[in-house]
C-alpha cells in the first residue's frame, strides 16, 4: 500500500489517456483480454501440478473470455506490481482476488464484486491470542501491498514484528515451514495451509476485517466495465460464481458476497 500511495499522483495523472484509447474496443478487436494474474494465492489463483493455471480467478476469468470470444493472456504479478501494471497499459483487467477499497478506488475502478474474503490473524489453537495487544513481541508473516498488510498495521501495537513477504506463496511456505507462527491472510488459505500439511492445525485469532473483490480496470474505460458487470451480475443470479467458488474453496461463496450484489434473500 505504500507504494500505492507514492505512485498515486503519477498514475492518476495517466489513467484517462489509457481509458480514450479504448480498452474495451482494443479488446475486442485483437480477441485477447490480457490479465494481472497472481499465481501464489491458492485456492484463488495458482498453478497446478501441470503448472497450469488454477483456482477460482482463473475459473472465472476463463468462462468470461470464453462466453465472450476472447483469449485470455496472463501477466503474472503480486500484490505489489498489480495496479501499476494496470495504470501503465501493460494489461487490460487485474483479475487476481483484489480487495474492493476506498483508497484504491481514488486510483482505479472496479466491477461489481464477484468474490470476498474474511481476513484475520491467524494461528496454532495453543497460541492464546485474544486482543490486538496480545501481538506485542509476537512474529506475524503477511504478503506485501496486500489488504492484509494494511489491516494488520493499523492494529498491531509497538513491539510486533511483522514479516512481509513479497507474495502469498512465500507467505504459506513460511507458515508450512514453521519460520513464522502466526499469519494475517484470508481466513480460506487457512485450510489451504492444513490441506497441504494435515498436521498443521491453524484457526483465525483476531479478525482484520472482511473485504469484497472485484475485477480491477482504468478509470474511464465505461463500456468494458459495463460488459464485466453484466456478466459476473448473470452469472451470480445463475449461481455458475457460486459453484465455481465452491469448486475451488471446498466451501460455500460466504453470503455477505452474494448479499453485496443480489440483497438479502428470504
Amino acid at each position: 500500500m505504500k507504494l500505492l500511495k507514492f505512485l498515486l499522483p503519477a498514475l492518476v495523472a495517466l489513467a484517462p489517456a489509457l481509458a480514450l484509447a479504448g480498452t474495451l474496443d482494443k479488446v475486442q478487436s485483437s480477441k485477447t483480454l490480457t490479465i494481472a494474474f497472481d499465481p501464489s494465492v491458492p485456492p484463488w489463483s495458482y498453478k497446478d501440478a501441470g503448472l497450469n493455471y488454477a483456482g477460482y480467478e482463473w475459473l472465472v476469468a476463463s468462462k468470461f473470455a470464453a462466453d465472450n470470444g476472447l483469449i485470455l493472456k496472463v501477466v503474472e504479478t503480486n500484490g505489489a506490481n498489480r495496479i501499476p501494471l494496470l495504470m501503465t497499459g501493460q494489461v487490460d483487467v487485474v483479475w487476481t482476488a483484489m480487495s474492493i477499497t476506498d483508497e484504491r478506488k481514488e486510483v482505479i475502478d472496479f466491477s461489481i464484486p464477484y468474490a470476498g474474503t474474511q481476513t484475520a490473524v491467524s494461528g496454532p489453537p495453543e497460541v492464546a491470542i485474544e486482543t490486538p495487544e496480545d501481538l506485542t513481541g509476537k512474529s506475524i508473516a503477511v504478503a506485501r501491498g496486500t489488504i492484509m498488510d494494511d489491516q494488520l498495521t493499523k492494529v498491531a501495537p509497538a513491539g510486533t514484528n511483522i514479516v512481509r513477504f513479497e507474495d502469498e506463496a512465500t507467505t504459506l511456505t513460511s507458515i508450512l515451514s514453521g519460520q513464522v507462527p502466526l499469519v494475517a491472510q484470508s481466513t480460506s488459505l487457512n485450510y489451504t495451509i492444513m490441506k497441504r500439511d494435515p498436521s498443521k492445525v491453524i484457526e483465525p485469532k483476531i479478525i482484520l476485517g472482511t473485504s469484497l473483490h472485484g475485477v480491477g480496470m482504468r478509470k474511464g474505460d465505461e463500456d468494458l466495465k459495463a460488459l464485466i458487470d453484466g456478466w459476473l451480475l448473470e452469472n451470480m443470479k445463475s449461481g455458475e460464481l457460486q459453484r465455481m467458488f465452491e469448486e475451488a474453496h471446498e466451501m460455500p461463496m460466504p453470503e455477505f458476497v452474494t448479499e453485496a450484489v443480489l440483497g438479502k434473500t428470504d
